[in-house]
């Protein structure tokens, strides 16, 4: 069964705040969690000299906290134990990565904006640093989860992407769907015809999936779906098939070659989060690739 002891909320004061928050109760009223941390980072560096003048004596900080208290108030309730945490750091990545580690956080729920309201620069950093799983909440995305789309390139982190994702559908009754998106090698064209070769890439990918489910046999009997990249990259191909799908969730694993704190995002995943998608986005870590 999954269960999330401890879930960390980034909240950036923006209207976002809001609906970050009410999703949060909503997953609280799914998933067994713990406990929930709000959090809000006083970009120190950021503060003017005309605003440390004119407002030098008001204890931000703690106005801060109130502000956020007002929100979780009414948009999360009661719904877990839960604390507001603001901090005044001249680096917001860092201390948030250090709260992670600090209250063994094991997800973090992630605010995006549009790209019209905003660049996703902290995003993107937050996406490399934080040593925990993280699940991206775009502004235009629903509450309702129901649909589940995992892509998957047979590495161990899709699989336990996957094997994840499994554990979660059936927990919540979810409707589960497996894609692989796979290119033709260009360098054997004209040599062998391209109908040829899209046989012989299909039937290999097709054992490797077998293989897989030998391996692995609770995914026996869940929707497989193969897709050519053709004249698209991978993670187009994903989005195309989250829209065509109906799907209300995408999970993806993530590789961590590299040490922390420059955890490997990878390429798909840093495009996919980069794209104009509509759903929450999973992306997770396994234990292993966090240690």
């Amino acid at each position: 069964m999954i269960a999330i002891n401890s879930m960390m909320v980034c909240l950036d004061l923006s209207d976002i705040d809001e609906k970050l928050v009410a999703f949060a109760r909503a997953i609280c009223g799914r998933l067994p969690v713990d406990k929930v941390y709000f959090v809000h980072n006083i970009k120190t560096s950021e503060l003017s000299d005309d605003f440390r003048e004119w407002f030098g004596d008001v204890d931000l900080a703690t106005e801060i906290e109130g502000n956020i208290t007002d929100i979780v108030t009414e948009h999360f309730a009661d719904a877990a134990q839960h604390e507001i945490l603001v901090s005044e750091e001249p680096n917001t990545e860092v201390i948030l990565a250090d709260l992670v580690k600090r209250y063994n956080v094991k997800l973090t729920l992630l605010g995006k904006k549009s790209r019209d309201k905003s660049t996703g620069a902290l995003g993107t950093k937050l996406l490399r640093i934080l040593p925990c799983s993280i699940l991206v909440f775009p502004e235009t995305s629903g509450f309702r989860i129901e649909k589940v789309l995992v892509p998957i390139d047979f590495s161990d982190t899709s699989v336990h992407a996957l094997r994840l994702s499994k554990n979660l559908s059936d927990q919540l009754g979810l409707q589960l769907e497996i894609m692989h998106v796979y290119r033709l090698p260009s360098q054997f064209f004209p040599l062998i015809s391209e109908e040829k070769a899209i046989k012989k890439a299909e039937e290999v990918v097709q054992g490797k999936f077998e293989g897989l489910q030998k391996q692995h046999p609770e995914i026996m009997g869940i929707p497989y779906t193969l897709v050519r990249a053709a004249n698209k990259s991978i993670a187009e191909r994903i989005s195309l098939q989250l829209d065509k799908g109906g799907h209300d969730l995408l999970v993806l694993g993530l590789k961590g070659n590299n040490p922390i704190p420059s955890l490997s995002l990878g390429s798909v995943p840093t495009e996919i989060y980069n794209s104009e998608i509509h759903v929450p986005l999973w992306l997770v870590y396994s234990e292993e690739v966090i240690k």
